[in-house]
């Protein structure tokens, strides 16, 4: 498990989450470079949806979404230890679940508007939500429901670091 020193994609980014469901790790970027504290690289081992290939179209297809969100918002009561929520469904999502049939016109409207707001998801249409990263991670990596799961050491590290805001790459292979 190991992260790349630099990663061009989020150098614009002040901070950057980078999940690679490929091989199972997350990254923390500062201007698209790794960042250490303490003498280690911020880089952990995380789980992820029952189904981790694939990009999330539907509730309950337990995949993790692929793509690039925001943290909306920081969840210190979270039945996993900690957790920060993810902004899935996003308005990419939405228009792809709206070509398949799987949302109608109306559950598109709203998600893009929601997103292009910044406000919270919308989570109550039949592509689910709710996705997030926390702790209480067991191992093996495939346990959520779409969500990206690390240890409870982790997850402290990461909430401390993060913002509502902070960019989140989800991308489906290695770096």
């Amino acid at each position: 498990m190991d992260c790349p020193e630099t990663y061009a994609e989020v150098a614009a980014a002040d901070q950057a989450i980078v999940v690679w469901k490929g091989v199972f790790t997350l990254g923390l970027y500062e201007h698209g470079q790794l960042v250490r504290g303490e003498g280690a690289a911020r880089c952990f081992p995380v789980a992820l949806g029952g189904a981790p290939v694939g990009d999330k179209l539907r509730q309950g297809d337990e995949h993790t979404p692929v793509g690039t969100f925001r943290i909306t918002h920081r969840n210190p009561k979270s039945s996993f230890h900690l957790s920060l929520g993810v902004s899935y469904p996003d308005a990419a999502h939405a228009q792809t679940a709206y070509a398949a049939g799987v949302i109608d016109a109306a559950s598109r409207d709203r998600i893009v508007s929601a997103d292009k707001a910044h406000r919270m998801p919308v989570r109550t249409t039949t592509m689910g939500g709710d996705i997030y990263l926390h702790g209480g991670a067991a191992f093996p990596q495939d346990w959520t429901d779409g969500c990206v799961g690390m240890d409870n050491d982790a997850i402290d590290l990461v909430y401390a670091w993060a913002r509502p805001g902070t960019t989140v790459l989800i991308r489906e292979g290695a770096p």
